[in-house]
């Protein structure tokens, strides 16, 4: 006859907390599964928190491409890389002759660490890790959150408002964001295409030209509306077929990179 094992209730115990712990740790790491070539995912946030970016990644199948830029710089550096174990983001940043200049180590997580989600359950939504030198030195932690995504390609992300060079529509918005930060009134009303509808008093007025915005810019750029211009970042901005978005909407750009539109309500 085999021997009585008899487990007593401290170990019981341990046994439930460690398979407790075991199930929290398999859920601190997202799944994201994402495969869609066509589509742009923009991510924003910072890198040792000081240094604000926003990277833009396309999920493609086991592949991982993209871009990424610091808001200090507004120059776009390239990405490739994979997703491993469905949660795992490696990335490498390439310079122009294809040199690995940096290494991101990352991971999609389930809870957003600065609770900008709440406790939802994610899966693409934040990514945590670190950057690096390409031989792992000088590590800075890494925090991003899903802006938003649309369709197009990483060459070619203007497309739905009729644009064939990304760039012209980031030259115009880096003029008019720069000419507000600056308080550059002949340049920011020289970035408009007129007539354009703005809110004064509580209403709607049409304005047909750059005198008729030059006399009305303080009660149209006030503070708080030129601060919420000047947090938002001029490129690779988020579009649909009325135009692009800077920030959160304070501003849309038509396909000339002229000003189309100005929430400033």
């Amino acid at each position: 006859m085999s021997p009585q094992v008899v487990i007593g209730p401290k170990i019981l115990f341990a046994a439930a907390w460690l398979l407790i712990g075991l199930l929290a740790a398999t859920q601190a790491q997202a799944a994201c599964t994402k495969v869609e070539p066509g589509w742009l995912w923009n991510y924003d946030g910072a890198i040792n928190e000081k240094y604000r970016v926003r990277m833009t990644l396309v999920f493609g199948a086991g592949e991982i491409g993209g871009v990424y830029f610091y808001a200090s710089q507004l120059r776009d550096l390239r990405l490739r890389g994979r997703i491993e174990q469905g949660s795992k983001l490696l990335l490498e940043e390439l310079d122009s002759a294809g040199k690995v200049t940096g290494r991101i180590e990352a991971q999609f997580v389930t809870r957003d660490p600065k609770g900008r989600y709440g406790d939802s359950e994610l899966a693409c939504e934040v990514i945590v890790g670190t950057w690096s030198k390409p031989d792992g030195t000088g590590r800075m932690p890494l925090y991003l959150s899903m802006e938003g995504g649309t369709s197009g390609a990483l060459t070619h992300r203007y497309a739905a408002i009729g644009v064939r060079d990304d760039e012209i529509v980031h030259r115009g918005a880096q003029k008019f964001w720069r000419a507000v930060r600056s308080d550059d009134r002949a340049a920011v009303a020289a970035s408009v295409r007129y007539p354009i509808r703005v809110m004064l008093d509580g209403k709607p007025v049409r304005l047909k030209g750059a005198e008729e915005l030059l006399a009305r810019y303080e009660a149209i750029f006030t503070p708080a509306y030129r601060e919420a211009i000047a947090k938002g970042l001029p490129r690779n901005m988020f579009v649909r077929d009325q135009g692009a978005m800077l920030g959160s909407g304070e501003v849309w750009f038509g396909a000339d990179g002229r000003v189309i539109a100005l929430s400033n309500f």
